[in-house]
């Protein structure tokens, strides 16, 4: 009878936790929304979405030969337009504006000082063939939002980051409209994804179906995982392919595994440490030498090259490799000073967050207690993964090599890190988290993992 009393109870627990688990994430969802719907930022742009999304309405033009529309909440068609040299901006400058008031009840809203272009409306679409007859020195004729006001912003590709969070971004736009919340549509809906496979890790991992709600706590008490959620950036898209990763491991499906993480490192170049996790796997756990080498250094790079045939089909294979060399560089380079930088074990203790915005304020700042209890796991790690459970390691080696890959970068050259870079390792940190909590009443089994590491220190020195 206590038997079945037990089940039923654990059923239900079960049952609950899911529920709980489903609201969470949904919740995480309308919060995140919230949060992009209130965004300014300048002239729409909320910190580097600026690079993003230029670039990504630049690739669709240049590369795809498409270009997404804007049309607001009054009716009207949102246009940039770029002239051949500051001279013709000039020179056109009030003809312009008589033109878009007779012909298309238009105006100028935005006269650009860094680049010759004007950002206009009109109450119909613009007829391109008649406005070229009539502006004959004008560049590029661009519908959608307004560009930021940046030198050469027209032709940027962003070319120092791999193109695939590009095309994503330029997608939503084409559907939804280019517009701020366009642009934030697949960061919002790839945050929640990433929560949804969390929560299937920690169980896959413990089989308690409590840890889900533990792994959703640590999300919403962590603000750089919400602000990168909101926000057009690459690290979220990094992130939720780096988490894919580690549950196709933890299922033993080590062809998708790889194929993640070529497309983590689609989206930046950062996405390709957990490479290092894997490798470590197939050694640990004796896989095929075969399907080591296969799924570690031939996998993951020809996903990467093929996020990037677009490119090199456009700009011919010298210009793409230039890129591709300039971009390498960039990575392992200090910038300029600029916005707030940091070292990669600082992230954990909140060394100059980022701030991303004002009012309302987002900053990519961590919550320390959670990134603590996550290293203080990872000491315990090899007696777990001895004597509790192997699957530990996943989410240890997924956050040990790429922590470890920041380092290395870091140590390269490049001192311009930044804080929203720690997002990365947050699914591994809430999973980690979560295990040690499930633990903490088990306080004996610590104490036997000192216990194995002091005697294990004992018969190397005796040796």
């Amino acid at each position: 009878m206590s038997k079945n009393l037990f089940s039923k109870l654990r059923q239900n627990i079960k049952k609950i936790s899911f529920l709980i688990t489903v609201i969470g994430i949904i919740s995480f969802s309308v919060y995140t929304y919230y949060i992009a719907s209130s965004l300014t930022g300048t002239i729409g742009y909320t910190s580097d979405e600026c690079w993003y999304v230029s670039s990504s309405r630049n690739i669709l033009r240049e590369i795809f030969h498409v270009q997404p529309s804007y049309v607001d909440s009054d009716g009207m068609h949102h246009y940039t337009i770029f002239f051949q040299s500051f001279y013709w901006q000039e020179v056109y400058e009030t003809g312009l504006q008589t033109f878009l008031e007779k012909e298309y009840g238009g105006r100028i809203i935005i006269k650009y000082n860094k680049t010759p272009a004007f950002s206009i409306v009109t109450d119909k679409v613009l007829d391109r063939k008649k406005f070229l007859e009539e502006f004959k020195y004008v560049s590029i004729i661009q519908s959608g939002y307004n560009y930021p006001d940046n030198q050469n912003i027209e032709y940027y590709m962003n070319a120092e980051h791999p193109p695939l969070v590009k095309y994503i971004v330029g997608f939503s736009m084409l559907i939804f409209g280019d517009k701020p919340l366009s642009w934030k549509i697949p960061g919002m809906v790839l945050g929640s994804l990433t929560l949804a496979i969390l929560c299937l890790i920690v169980y896959k991992i413990s089989n308690n179906s409590l840890l889900s709600i533990l792994v959703l706590v640590c999300a919403f008490a962590d603000a750089v995982f919400v602000a990168m959620s909101s926000i057009a950036m690459l690290d979220i898209y990094v992130t939720f392919f780096i988490t894919l990763s580690m549950w196709f491991a933890l299922k033993e499906k080590y062809l998708l595994s790889s194929i993640s993480i070529g497309f983590a490192a689609s989206a930046k170049l950062t996405g390709v440490f957990p490479l290092i996790a894997l490798f470590t796997i197939f050694i640990l756990w004796k896989i095929d030498y075969v399907k080591t080498i296969f799924y570690t250094f031939i996998i993951p790079p020809t996903v990467w090259f093929s996020s990037n045939l677009p490119l090199l089909l456009s700009w011919g294979f010298d210009k793409w490799y230039r890129e591709l060399e300039n971009g390498l560089k960039w990575h392992i380079t200090s910038r300029p000073e600029g916005p707030p930088t940091s070292s990669p074990w600082g992230w954990f203790y909140n060394e100059n967050p980022f701030a991303l915005h004002f009012n309302p304020d987002l900053a990519a700042k961590v919550n320390p207690v959670i990134y603590f209890m996550a290293v203080i796991l990872l000491l315990f790690i090899p007696y777990f993964y001895l004597k509790v459970n192997k699957k530990y390691a996943i989410p240890s080696l997924w956050f040990i090599f790429t922590f470890l890959g920041y380092v290395g970068v870091y140590v390269l050259g490049n001192r311009t890190l930044y804080s929203f870079y720690v997002v990365t390792l947050s699914p591994m940190a809430y999973v980690l988290t979560s295990l040690l909590i499930l633990h903490l009443g088990e306080a004996p089994i610590f104490l036997d993992a000192l216990k194995y590491y002091f005697q294990k220190l004992k018969e190397y020195f005796k040796k």
